[in-house]
């Protein structure tokens, strides 16, 4: 099926997508990288741009990037056959990471300053505080949960912060196999649940979901992904609801010069950031 009229007038690269760490962090999550940074707009958390750039550490202790809950359920092939994914993937993003120039994938990212970062052009760098900001709000609940390992939960909250931070942007993720066959949703709405915002599973018979998911799977098809479909990835999107956030868009231009976008404390001139901007959010996700 051809990509619909209503959908062709749009242009893809007004798509924001944000990959999922523990997508990532498969098998597929390279391939995935370079094929849909082609046609969209696609960004990865902070602390999952921080593993990539130390993949010899934790090619050295893999098991810090899987949920600590997936290895107590597993047989110890199984937990090797996870091991052995983490790092293969990591393998690869490394030398992605050699061999090519990231800015000609179109993917980005938000440093640990505006130098150390990769945006868009025409990128506000209000973005940088705006994100800083949101993620804070989550560090509140992160001592609470459990069954996830620090590492990954830095990942999931600087993912989900990011989401919100943009706006029009969705998370692109997976379900492993096993939570697949149990019908349980992927890691990051776990840790969704855990920060204390729910993530409710939409029916594929809803309306919505039926024409996005459609157009998405012709994307699929367009960037030659189609294929891992058949092979078993069980790809889900995830759309945040935050209410209490600020539409991007409007911003307010701040009282200071744009350099204060270096200095994530300094919300001062952006009258927007204050309160929980968490209040009343939500997630819904379908599969793919």
């Amino acid at each position: 099926m051809l990509i619909t009229p209503l959908f062709s007038q749009l242009d893809s690269k007004q798509w924001i997508c944000v990959l999922d760490p523990a997508l990532a962090l498969s098998y597929y999550g390279v391939h995935i990288a370079q094929q849909l940074g082609e046609i969209m707009e696609l960004w990865i958390a902070r602390e999952l741009w921080h593993i990539l750039n130390n993949t010899k550490f934790y090619l050295q202790q893999p098991e810090l990037l899987i949920p600590k809950s997936t290895l107590n359920d597993k047989a110890p092939e199984q937990d090797r056959a996870t091991l052995e994914s983490v790092i293969w993937s990591l393998q690869e993003w490394k030398r992605l990471q050699s061999e090519n120039d990231l800015l000609g994938l179109n993917l980005f990212w938000l440093g640990d300053s505006l130098r150390e970062s990769l945006l868009p052009k025409g990128t506000t760098i209000k973005l940088l505080p705006r994100w800083e900001y949101l993620a804070r709000l989550l560090d509140r609940c992160i001592n609470q949960s459990q069954g996830t390992n620090d590492t990954l939960m830095a990942s999931f909250r600087d993912t989900i912060a990011l989401s919100a931070s943009l706006g029009s942007a969705f998370i692109l993720s997976y379900q492993k196999p096993t939570d697949f066959s149990h019908n349980r949703p992927p890691d990051i709405c776990k840790a969704l649940e855990n920060l204390g915002i729910s993530c409710e599973l939409v029916s594929a018979q809803d309306r919505i979901v039926a024409l996005e998911s459609e157009y998405l799977r012709q994307l699929m098809i367009y960037t030659g992904l189609a294929k891992l479909l058949w092979e078993g990835l069980h790809l889900c999107v995830i759309h945040l609801v935050t209410p209490a956030v600020p539409a991007f868009e409007t911003m307010s231009k701040g009282s200071g010069s744009d350099n204060c976008a270096d200095d994530p404390e300094d919300s001062g001139n952006f009258p927007e950031l204050k309160g929980d901007l968490w209040i009343n959010a939500k997630a819904f996700w379908y599969k793919l």
